[in-house]
């Protein structure tokens, strides 16, 4: 499991919550992401609202599953076939959270 840097974008949407954008750069078949209340605005996750690969999709590459648990986001990866994923050259991912402010 490789743990992977992310970069923010905030909106608040309510003084409850906060939706947060995040981007990071795949590099295992399992990652994780960790958030921070000081650049994310959020003390948990509420939910996710969507994933979706932003570089690198092909038949290496072609699918993500994401979980969460506080503020640690997994995101598993997988080929066109259902395997693991064993390439992430040039592969980049978004991931949409709803947090709690």
């Amino acid at each position: 499991m490789g743990a992977i840097v992310p970069t923010y974008k905030v909106s608040g949407v309510s003084p409850a919550f906060n939706i947060v954008t995040v981007t990071a750069t795949a590099a295992a078949t399992s990652d994780t992401i960790t958030l921070t209340q000081a650049l994310s605005g959020i003390q948990s996750i509420a939910g996710i609202i969507g994933a979706v690969i932003t570089g690198g999709l092909d038949a290496a590459f072609a699918l993500l599953q994401v979980s969460f648990s506080g503020l640690v986001i997994t995101v598993a990866s997988f080929e066109a076939d259902g395997t693991v994923a064993t390439d992430w050259t040039g592969t980049t991912i978004a991931v949409t959270v709803l947090g709690n402010t």
